[in-house]
């Protein structure tokens, strides 16, 4: 620890690791990453999420992902296939959705794992990754017209899996450590209802999402955590997709 030449009575410590300013003329701190100690403070829990997902919102790589897309093919509504966009021509509005996993949801499973298997994390940090997950295409989206985005958000419309663009499954693979509770009852109630609709279930396709279930199931049972996966409720009302998960989440 040492005093700042320039500015009397600023103290910096942690250099190497994780630098931190303080005073003796302050009751608190500043550091610059956020660490596992600090995930039981929810309002700065809640606020390095927000703003890495600014930040990542912000981005040249979010501006384009769009057009992206589009030049991938995914350029039209998955209910409405006749309603096709690109960056010349817009039919109708044609919006982009983080399906299953909104970006909240997304942010804190590698926040989470980064925090576990690391101590702590930065906010730009957490940005960048947000940009390379989208990149790789490991990110959960779809692209709705602006009516069924609509009926999405009320809990009208079910998007299947097998709908869904992305390698999304790997965003799990690639970030064990992030799971939550939270987010696996999520996730399995997304895929219960998918496996049972008989007139999209194909075993080819879905192999991938019961592995993906088991994986779940025996993180469940590894932690002695019971999984409402399969509630009433759920079942007659759609999926609870457009719920964001509370923060901030302890691993079970």
């Amino acid at each position: 620890m040492y005093y700042s030449a320039n500015y009397p009575d600023i103290l910096i410590s942690n250099l190497e690791i994780n630098p931190e300013i303080s005073s003796p003329n302050a009751d608190y701190s500043i550091s610059l990453a956020f660490t596992a100690d600090q995930r039981y403070d929810y309002e700065e829990y809640e606020q390095v999420l927000k703003s890495a997902i600014r930040n990542f919102r912000n981005s040249n790589t979010y501006r384009h992902y769009k057009s992206y897309l589009y030049g991938l093919g995914i350029n039209c509504c998955q209910f409405h296939p006749y309603i096709t966009n690109n960056d010349d021509f817009e039919m109708a509005s044609l919006e982009m959705h983080h399906c299953m996993l909104n970006i909240y949801d997304i942010a804190v499973i590698i926040m989470e794992d980064c925090l576990n298997r690391y101590g702590s994390i930065t906010e730009f940090d957490l940005a960048d990754l947000l940009k390379i997950e989208h990149t790789n295409n490991r990110i959960p989206i779809v692209m709705l017209c602006k009516s069924c985005h609509q009926l999405y958000h009320h809990k009208s419309l079910y998007v299947h899996p097998n709908q869904i663009f992305g390698k999304w499954w790997e965003l799990l693979e690639s970030y064990p450590l992030g799971w939550t509770r939270e987010i696996c009852e999520k996730v399995m109630k997304y895929l219960n209802r998918g496996l049972n609709d008989k007139s999209q279930y194909r075993d080819e396709d879905n192999k991938k999402l019961l592995e993906l279930r088991d994986n779940i199931e025996s993180w469940a049972n590894l932690r002695g955590v019971t999984l409402n996966g399969y509630d009433d409720a759920y079942r007659a009302k759609g999926d609870n997709n457009n719920q964001t998960t509370e923060y901030p989440i302890i691993l079970g």
